[in-house]
């Protein structure tokens, strides 16, 4: 189906540091955007890279956070990229979070119909984890639902677990949203899944 571009950091003397804690900081600092564009360019890239090298992977995922769909200019950025690396706009998911979705700046709303516009699927990460209210999933056009890998650990023996994970397949069942879930690690998550 495709890859998802992750931030990951080993540090000299730290080691592996968690994305929760330095993408929660970059965010703390403004540096979020510059980070997120650094690794839009850095993906299509890559895939751009792969497709010249003959290996045909389909398309790639790009995290952003909802402090880039407050940036107008956020549109063109992706656009740009796109026509930089050669690539058609259905070959890039942006992945959002819900905090996109609940943000009251109207400014990330048209940008995120904007962005579905240029071609480019739209996918809503974590899903589940937040406040999915499906009052919020009307006001964006998502191509992909990703259930958080969270509903994965112990699946098979909780139904808490069994009974949203099943919602939310059939909440992207019906407008003909994908969904994705993370994290399966098992054949007995596979097989429930399916």
């Amino acid at each position: 189906r495709g890859a998802e571009a992750l931030a990951r950091w080993t540090h000299p003397i730290f080691g592996e540091i968690s994305p929760a804690r330095f993408i929660a900081l970059a965010e703390e600092c403004g540096l979020i955007e510059a980070i997120g564009s650094w690794a839009l360019c850095e993906a299509c890239g890559q895939l751009a890279a792969w497709r010249t090298s003959g290996i045909d992977v389909p398309g790639i995922s790009v995290n952003l956070s909802a402090m880039h769909f407050r940036n107008r200019a956020l549109t063109e950025l992706i656009a740009s990229t796109l026509e930089r690396h050669g690539l058609a706009p259905h070959m890039l998911t942006i992945e959002i979070t819900e905090g996109v979705i609940m943000d009251d700046d109207p400014a990330a709303i048209a940008t995120a119909k904007a962005i579905d516009a240029l071609g480019v699927r739209l996918s809503l990460d974590d899903f589940g984890t937040g406040y999915s209210s499906l009052s919020y999933l009307s006001r964006l056009p998502i191509d992909e639902l990703k259930i958080d890998r969270s509903f994965m650990q112990g699946l098979e023996n909780d139904s808490s677990a069994q009974a949203v994970v099943t919602a939310v397949v059939k909440i992207g069942q019906s407008p003909g949203v994908a969904v994705v879930a993370e994290g399966i690690e098992t054949e007995a998550q596979r097989c429930f899944l399916a």
